[in-house]
């Protein structure tokens, strides 16, 4: 019998509609990771951190009587469309889990488009109205199923990675709850993005596609984004791009066929070795939890080898939670630091290694 873990409303039933047709789907993997924050709802974490915590409960004490004032208007201008956002990404399946409980199976048919892959014509017009209407970036990758999270599953096999920009003024505050809101704006504005990108693939391509929110999502989308040639994992796990550092949040739009020309790379994977030499968020966490080696979580993962825990989230957590984000390791990250900085420190690195 499959066991449900913690998740959204909407998350729980669309996973308990799928159940009987899991083997159609893409589903986790034994090598699979569980997702942090139900990690953080989990038995195990209860026991190693004293037991019967409630995270919305330590959110609001950790910080204090002011901070707990502040988080209440933040969550009281973010949180509905958030929530929206969360539910809407579930309830825009309807069609097609109708479908499957109705025939047994999600009919395909040959789509059109695949006559015509790699669209490219498609593909830039999806970019820029991405970039037009919510300053989004794309890739496009196939999914491995080591980045399915324990006990979730997904519909279609091809994802269109987004991410969204962090503004570095208010990441520049970190930890204050102006850093926070910054991240919370982004997991809602993220989230209503990716909604309204599948909408416009349905509308306008006929697409079968399946957005999923940043916010408590069913994949592991940072090797995902790095896999897609967005970027690579830095030193603390999270993604590092050309153009914002670690200063994004990623989400994933799922589609049925492989309609567009796969935009994978391996060309920022000597972040890899700068980060090994550079130790500044590891030396600049307050609570210790960058692991000086990382530990390999997946091995034989398909186009990206190997996946690495980077963490110790029992240490991470309870800072991450009362700060609404933390982000003391992605404002002192030098990639983080404004535009142009990528370059200058590729440039600074090749010429390390050539003396």
């Amino acid at each position: 019998m499959t066991k449900f873990v913690a998740g959204s409303k909407g998350e729980l039933e669309y996973l308990k509609r799928i159940v009987p047709y899991r083997d159609q789907m893409v589903k986790d993997h034994p090598d699979s990771p569980q997702e942090g924050f139900e990690y953080f709802t989990s038995e195990d974490y209860r026991y190693s951190h004293g037991g019967g915590h409630n995270l919305m409960v330590e959110k609001f004490v950790s910080g204090g009587l002011k901070m707990a004032f502040d988080m209440i208007k933040l969550f009281a201008k973010q949180m509905p469309k958030m929530i929206k956002g969360r539910r809407e990404c579930f309830t825009d399946l309807k069609p097609y889990l109708d479908e499957i409980e109705t025939t047994g199976t999600l009919l395909k048919k040959e789509h059109p488009l695949l006559a015509t892959q790699p669209n490219f014509d498609i593909w830039e017009k999806l970019s820029k109205y991405a970039w037009d209407k919510w300053q989004i970036r794309i890739g496009f990758t196939e999914m491995p199923e080591q980045f399915v999270f324990k006990g979730k599953t997904i519909l279609f096999r091809y994802a269109i990675v987004c991410i969204q920009e962090m503004k570095k003024s208010e990441i520049d505050q970190a930890p204050e709850i102006s850093a926070g809101t910054e991240v919370i704006r982004v997991y809602k504005e993220l989230g209503l993005a990716v909604n309204d990108l599948a909408r416009w693939l349905r509308e306008k391509y006929n697409v079968h596609c399946q957005s999923n929110h940043p916010l408590g999502g069913l994949t592991n989308t940072t090797p995902l984004a790095g896999k897609a040639g967005l970027g690579w994992q830095g030193r603390n796990g999270l993604l590092i791009t050309p153009w914002y550092g670690q200063r994004q949040r990623i989400a994933p739009i799922f589609i049925e066929e492989k309609l567009f020309e796969f935009t994978d790379s391996a060309q920022h994977k000597w972040i890899e070795d700068f980060c090994q030499n550079c130790g500044r968020c590891e030396r600049s966490c307050p609570t210790g939890a960058i692991y000086s080696e990382k530990r390999v979580s997946a091995e034989n993962v398909p186009g990206i080898g190997v996946t690495r825990t980077c963490i110790d989230r029992i240490k991470c957590f309870p800072q991450f939670n009362a700060t609404m984000g933390c982000s003391i390791c992605v404002k002192v990250c030098p990639f983080s630091q404004g535009d142009g900085i990528y370059d200058q420190l590729k440039a600074a690195h090749l010429k390390r290694l050539q003396n």
